[in-house]
């Protein structure tokens, strides 16, 4: 299985098609890029260069905006995205942005995030513009009628100014060799292949993501971890399948909110970010054979995500689609939640957009 490109260029042109080819993307695999997405090359390299200028910064510079309610600087070891399999924290680091709205922050920020404010309010404002689009093309999918505000109902429910968990992180990689942070490899978190991982295995909490990858990679997604529940050939082996870097192209995934409201008919893929040496890349199922970007031991890794969620108050009933009222179930979906009696099923029209989020930060965070 591979990852589709889907240009999106042809929403303008043709949405029903765009947006079916899109819904079917969501189907099966959960990840798709998109090229001719509308964000200026400009100020995503813009973006990029403020990322590596602030993780060259002093640790004890860093360390002044230290995570406080998913805002600011993560310091390597200090977020664990893999809790029952990891033993410690992944090796990174990262800094996350809240809402940047008319040159205002809802947090204290680094002196040279001051120093870009507009560059950073455009980027954010540039990529919720983008995942409105896709959502919008989600509703055109499952023919969300217009009693329910057709297209529009996502976007009601993903409002740029409202509280949200809406998260622009820039996120480094450093260099496990040699590497001043780092004085004993086997606190390197390692897979079943002694492959290490840099990121653990998980999925992402909001309803979309938008990634920006540079130069080095190291994506891998969980192919048929998630098959549809209606298909009863159950029997295949998941198996991590690589998400090179395409230029030009953005990846796209689905989060656990469009899972949920989906019964799970989108699928919100696990994934993870481990370097390979060449010599083991051929462990990955990989169509396109591009495993260049694996020999990665000896470099930095930048990238950026923005992770586009629903308003906190916003309930994960089913959306009102006859698509989706058709639909069985999967009810692993639930596996996602770990409190049963808070978030269980019979208790579903309880749950939001920020309890969800509220409990996965909880439990990524709880040995940081």
């Amino acid at each position: 299985m591979s990852i589709p490109i889907i240009d999106f260029s042809l929403f303008e042109e043709n949405s029903i098609i765009c947006s079916e080819q899109i819904k079917e993307a969501s189907k099966t695999i959960g990840f798709f890029y998109l090229k001719n997405h509308g964000i200026k090359q400009e100020l995503i390299d813009e973006m990029f260069e403020k990322s590596e200028s602030y993780f060259n910064l002093s640790q004890e510079e860093k360390l002044k905006h230290n995570m406080k309610e998913n805002n600011g600087y993560s310091a390597i070891y200090q977020e664990k995205l893999d809790p029952q399999n990891q033993i410690n924290g992944d090796f990174k680091e990262v800094f996350n942005f809240g809402k940047i709205h008319n040159g205002k922050t809802s947090q204290e920020l680094p002196q040279l995030f001051k120093d870009n404010l507009i560059i950073l309010e455009s980027f954010s404002k540039a990529c919720h513009s983008l995942c409105m689009k896709i959502l919008q093309s989600f509703a055109i999918a499952l023919k969300i009628p217009q009693s329910s505000r057709g297209k529009y109902w996502f976007e009601d429910r993903h409002r740029y100014e409202a509280q949200s968990g809406n998260t622009l992180r820039i996120l480094h990689y450093p260099i496990i060799i040699n590497n001043e942070n780092n004085n004993n490899n086997d606190d390197i978190n390692k897979g079943e292949e002694g492959e290490i991982i840099r990121a653990g295995s998980h999925s992402d909490y909001g309803s979309l993501t938008i990634l920006f990858q540079k130069d080095i990679g190291g994506l891998e997604i969980l192919s048929n971890n998630n098959n549809n529940n209606n298909n009863n050939n159950n029997n295949s082996t998941p198996q991590w399948i690589s998400a090179p870097i395409i230029p030009n192209c953005v990846l796209i995934n689905i989060g656990d909110l469009l899972e949920f409201w989906s019964k799970g008919l989108f699928k919100s893929t696990i994934h993870r970010v481990v370097f390979r040496t060449s010599k083991d890349a051929s462990f990955l199922n990989n169509n396109n054979n591009n495993h260049h970007h694996h020999n990665n031991h000896n470099h930095d890794r930048y990238s950026i995500a923005y992770f586009c969620h629903a308003e906190d108050d916003v309930s994960l009933n089913p959306i009102p689609s006859k698509i989706i009222d058709e639909f069985e179930e999967d009810i692993r979906i639930w596996n996602k939640i770990g409190e049963e009696d808070k978030y269980g099923k019979k208790t579903r029209t309880k749950m939001t957009a920020g309890d969800h989020l509220k409990y996965k930060l909880e439990v990524s965070y709880k040995n940081g």
